[in-house]
């Protein structure tokens, strides 16, 4: 789904003439863009140009020492002239920047985004500086912040042009992002140890001059609101983000954790609607028909990972420690977990004792045979209470109760502690794959886990609801598809609509209710976008069939959805799951889509972490 893009570009109305750009369509618009310029610009992305889903314009460096700006920027003009077009329309310039109005593709019936000429002294390093992280949870501005902290506790500064330079004579000292790394952090370090604010944090856990280098990032966070928690390398901010969108929005899929995965019913709101509701339909059917294959999400604390080194050699750790840079974080031993952990300050007692407990359990469960780590949650360490012939644990956010009399009450009585397993690597930074606890031995004390469900009945779905989507689509599939129709849309600048649609439904999901969708979508849109709600007005009163018949199919979606999510619920192999006494599990993922009953757990989540305003 593409939004407005860049800013530079405006109609006279002042409306955005460009859009955002798939990831798909990047590399082809960007090798077009070679062709005009004859310019090296697919090696030469900036920022996060080609790492996300899409982006919101195109940041290209060019070596200023090789190609002038100004005949650069008369270059574009001469040749939009050439094409007939208005210069002043299509080519801009500022600062070190020269801009380009580009059709994506460099065709222009599918739209444009802006591009970003970036004209740069040292464009390699620019391109390293500049680059972001996609498994980060922080902006490629703020690594820089902390990096620039490190360098002023040391007497050097960061400019994001030309490298580290004595912060006293402005002198440069190096343009080498592993001469930096060394500079920065230690003399082992690589440009790998700063690609990220928790990579950097991770090399900075033993470093006795941490607090000095920290001290200006954290006073930054500060003062943004998102204050540092530094034993974890993530904000107390994000890490609640995070926590709410996996209870309310993210289910669980144990290979893609970062990775944005769609509720079927949100295919609705594709540029073609049709083919988005199509998909929808037939993934439901077929999770109906191999529930098994759905995934549950456990929610166990803290996380560990536990494995073989390639010799053999076992190690359990958590995630800081299978990242660190600048430390062995691989412990290979109980004292060895006792040491890490120490050096990371704060009181770690109690976790140290569960980590001194779980190594022996977890280093017989793994075979001799086995190389590589496993990925895992923690779901107790001691045996967890009875109430009413039920065992009850609450490790995170979720209380689970199993049956005494069931098949895993039974291996809970004979436990003393239990860990969920939903991912293997075969080193640090490697792509995950799945696995499953029967890739483990027993190990007598420890109870493992996996994500799959088992002995799962038959899902029933409703037959009246299936044939009214099916109605839908075949009926009204062409008007739902041409409400969207992106040049339609651009020629009516509300090239928005689809997003704006979408973030209707997200707040009404906040609000708890799905009833008067279409009715309340022109106070949600009169309040969202008052200077194109007569322009949307418009075009959705030409369209009110489409529209009725989009927020329809998207509840009926939505009905089937929610309706398998209570069946797997309801046969989810002797757990019972709960947040705040509302059942369920946190949510399924199948068919690469993402099953979670978004008005139940948004509800329970809201009052949750805004009590004051709960009613």
């Amino acid at each position: 789904m593409l939004t407005e893009g860049g800013n530079v570009f405006k109609d006279e109305q002042g409306e955005s003439m460009t859009q955002r750009i798939d990831l798909a369509d990047i590399r082809p618009t960007v090798a077009w863009l070679e062709t005009v310029t004859d310019l090296p610009l697919l090696d030469n992305m900036l920022g996060s140009t080609g790492l996300k889903p899409t982006s919101g314009d195109l940041d290209l460096a060019v070596d200023s020492s090789k190609v002038d700006k100004e005949r650069f920027f008369q270059q574009l003009t001469n040749m939009v002239q050439q094409r007939g077009e208005d210069p002043r329309r299509w080519v801009r310039k500022s600062g070190t920047a020269v801009h380009l109005l580009t059709p994506i593709g460099g065709k222009p019936g599918r739209g444009f985004v802006q591009t970003d000429f970036m004209f740069l002294p040292k464009p390699e390093f620019s391109k390293w500086i500049l680059r972001g992280d996609p498994q980060s949870d922080y902006k490629g501005a703020t690594r820089n912040i902390l990096i620039n902290s490190m360098a002023k506790s040391l007497g050097y500064k960061l400019n994001q042009i030309s490298g580290i330079a004595d912060r006293a004579t402005n002198e440069l000292i190096s343009d080498d992002p592993d001469d930096i790394a060394r500079m920065l952090l230690n003399p082992a370090a690589t440009r790998e140890d700063l690609a990220s604010v928790e990579r950097i944090l991770a090399a900075l856990r033993a470093d006795p001059q941490r607090e000095a280098k920290l001290a200006d990032f954290r006073d930054h966070m500060q003062r943004a609101g998102t204050p540092l928690d530094e034993s974890l390398g993530y904000t107390d901010v994000n890490w609640m983000a995070r926590l709410r969108d996996r209870i309310a929005n993210q289910g669980m899929v144990p290979i893609m954790e970062g990775v944005h995965i769609e509720h079927p019913e949100d295919l609705a709101f594709e540029q073609r609607p049709s083919a988005g509701l199509q998909r929808a339909l037939a993934s439901i059917q077929a999770l109906a028909q191999d529930p098994g294959s759905a995934t549950v999400k456990w929610d166990g604390k803290p996380a560990i990972i536990f494995g073989r080194k390639p010799g053999g050699e076992f190690v359990l750790t958590d995630k800081s420690g299978f990242l660190a840079r600048g430390y062995d974080g691989l412990a290979t031993s109980p004292e060895q977990i006792e040491q890490i952990m120490a050096r990371r300050g704060g009181e770690r007692g109690e976790l140290i004792e569960v980590y001194k407990k779980l190594f022996p359990l977890l280093r017989r469960a793994v075979p001799q045979s086995f190389r590589g780590y496993i990925q895992g949650d923690l779901l107790y360490s001691q045996r967890p209470p009875q109430r009413d012939g039920v065992w009850e644990f609450t490790p995170n956010t979720v209380t689970y109760r199993v049956a005494v009399d069931s098949d895993i009450g039974r291996k809970i009585a004979a436990s003393d502690a239990a860990v969920v397993i939903h991912t293997a690597l075969s080193e640090p930074g490697a792509p995950g794959q799945p696995i499953r606890a029967a890739a483990l031995t027993d190990s007598p004390g420890l109870l493992i886990l996996d994500p799959s469900l088992r002995e799962i009945r038959d899902i029933q779905l409703d037959p009246r609801v299936l044939k009214d989507v099916q109605r839908l689509i075949q009926q009204y599939g062409p008007a739902m598809d041409r409400l969207f129709d992106p040049a339609e849309l651009r020629a009516r600048k509300i090239s928005t609509l689809p997003a704006l649609m979408k973030t209707y439904i997200n707040s009404r999901v906040r609000s708890g209710s799905y009833d008067n969708l279409v009715r309340d979508f022109g106070t949600f849109v009169q309040q969202r976008e008052p200077t194109k709600a007569p322009r949307i007005f418009e075009w959705a009163t030409e369209n009110r069939q489409a529209v009725a018949a989009l927020f329809q199919a998207f509840l009926e979606i939505s009905s089937l959805k929610n309706s398998i999510v209570r069946q797997l619920d309801s046969q989810a192999y002797d757990v019972q799951a709960a947040i705040n006494d509302e059942p369920g599990h946190e949510g399924y993922v199948g068919q690469g889509l993402k099953f979670v009953d978004r008005m139940r757990f948004s509800q329970a989540n809201f009052a949750r972490n805004n009590p004051e305003l709960a009613s």
